[in-house]
């Protein structure tokens, strides 16, 4: 063979299987083989993603907003901006009116506001919840990273405290649950280890867990501790920085305080029993307390497996004023346009959520942007519009406060923006926030929520000047005997 066919042959190599990638791009080359779906060979994918040959949509996707009620002016004057929060209760009072209430008490004695922030894994390790938190305690006061799981899948990832533990027994939400144990407030049950020796001198080892505080404002050290843990039956008992606590109580939910003052939480189990513990809180005698409640692949609808007399005991310990759920992520998906089944489904857990905390306040937070590839572009994914519509449904029927986070980002594409931007906000998976732009939304949502804090407190004080009877327009009583001289 000659040297200039040699020297060819990559050539003819290359432009061989460009002409045949081109030639398979013109046909279906998606079917669903064994349950495996195949892509779509493109092998101008990469280009139109930089936006070479990029499809931008002319306008963003129409939808009728079947909620603004047309005599409704005082709705519709809220939703002239849709990234603000949206108060469902129309009258004088407000759907966080308990919420901000409890605020206003921190303003004038010793007290505590606390909040249940629920979510997937869009807050997990304490993402967006832990900004939020911080803002809310520099604003309010307060100190302490609030709850704690025992175990997590994501201890390393977490920066709001450091987390380690060994020995442990998991169950959760996404699966069977032996009849002798139960879910805690964030849809986990952690069990220690059994043991027929039970060591007085503390030298045992057995299941334990260890935080350690962070060198962050707020964070850098535990001044209360407690423990929540399930009925306790047999000599149960835990050592905590080497002092000893028997776990006595036969409540679905019990909680064992100490003042630990101290940067460090170390405990060591000792059980002869089976026995539920539910998690740690580390707070403080007062100010603003944020607990992170995620859970990975959770689309919302399986938290009403927590049992209501478990979530109203733990509401006894911690006494909640507000309640934040986000879900929907784990519902997104292109081939779906109607949400019926899921609306109907988180009508249900809403309802459960309402019973298992009367008195606190709830703020639905919407799915935020999505994006999926198509044809090689990255676009938001089609049903996520539709969902955010659900869900704002969701906040009307059940007159809740509504934020919607599809609209604070910027709506369609805005993830792709966040991505893709000068400065990046969100991972390569077009679906969730890295830590700056989690840090972004948790400002974000304290913004919103101090916007309507300082409008209720306005309203409150404007009605109470309203109620007060103007001096010289007090009411003149008729004068019976004058009527009946006249008649």
């Amino acid at each position: 063979m000659s040297n200039k066919n040699r020297h060819s042959q990559p050539f003819i190599m290359v432009l061989s299987v460009t002409i045949i990638l081109l030639i398979c791009s013109q046909l279906k080359t998606e079917f669903i083989l064994f349950g495996f779906k195949t892509q779509k060979v493109d092998p101008l994918a990469d280009i139109l993603q930089k936006g070479i040959l990029k499809k931008v949509p002319l306008t963003n996707p129409v939808i009728n907003d079947s909620i603004i009620a047309k005599d409704s002016s005082e709705y519709a004057f809220r939703q002239t901006d849709s990234s603000n929060i949206v108060d469902f209760v129309t009258d004088s009072s407000s759907a966080l009116s308990h919420f901000f209430q409890s605020l206003n008490l921190l303003k004038k004695k010793k007290s505590k506001t606390r909040i249940a922030y629920f979510g997937d894994s869009m807050i997990e390790g304490d993402l967006i919840s832990q900004d939020f938190r911080d803002c809310m305690q520099d604003f309010f006061g307060g100190n302490g990273v609030g709850y704690i799981p025992i175990t997590s899948i994501v201890s390393g990832f977490r920066t709001s405290v450091i987390h380690s533990f060994g020995g442990w027994t998991t169950y959760n939400l996404l699966e069977n649950i032996p009849q002798n144990h139960s879910l805690g407030i964030a849809g986990f049950s952690f069990v220690p280890n059994t043991t027929t020796v039970i060591d007085s001198n503390n030298f045992t080892s057995g299941s334990w867990v260890k935080y350690t505080a962070v060198n962050k404002k707020h964070l850098n050290k535990f001044y209360e501790t407690k423990l929540l843990y399930g009925k306790s039956e047999g000599d149960n008992f835990v050592i905590i920085n080497g002092n000893r606590y028997k776990l006595i109580g036969s409540n679905e939910v019990n909680q064992l305080v100490i003042n630990t003052f101290s940067q460090q939480v170390n405990a060591r189990f000792q059980c002869n029993t089976p026995l539920d513990i539910f998690g740690f809180s580390m707070e403080c005698d007062s100010g603003v307390i944020v607990d992170n409640f995620s859970f990975r692949g959770n689309s919302g609808l399986p938290i009403q497996k927590v049992k209501k007399t478990i979530y109203s005991a733990t509401n006894a310990c911690f006494d909640y004023d507000l309640i934040i759920l986000e879900y929907g992520l784990n519902a997104v998906d292109p081939r779906v346009t109607d949400f019926s089944w899921y609306e109907k489904g988180m009508n249900v857990v809403i309802k459960h959520i309402k019973a298992s905390f009367p008195n606190a306040s709830i703020l639905l937070i919407s799915v935020g942007d999505k994006s999926y590839r198509k044809e090689g572009v990255y676009q938001t994914d089609p049903s996520v519009p539709i969902l955010v519509e659900a869900q704002k449904r969701m906040a009307r029927d059940n007159k809740l406060a509504f934020w919607s986070l599809y609209d604070a980002m910027g709506g369609y594409g805005s993830m792709v923006k966040w991505v893709e931007g000068d400065t990046t906000f969100a991972n390569k998976d077009y679906t969730h926030f890295n830590f700056k732009g989690a840090r972004k939304v948790g400002k974000l949502l304290f913004s919103k929520m101090i916007t309507e804090y300082n409008d209720y407190n306005k309203k409150q004080r404007a009605l109470s000047i309203s109620d007060k009877p103007k001096e010289g327009n007090a009411p003149l009583e008729k004068d019976s005997t004058k009527n009946q001289d006249e008649e």
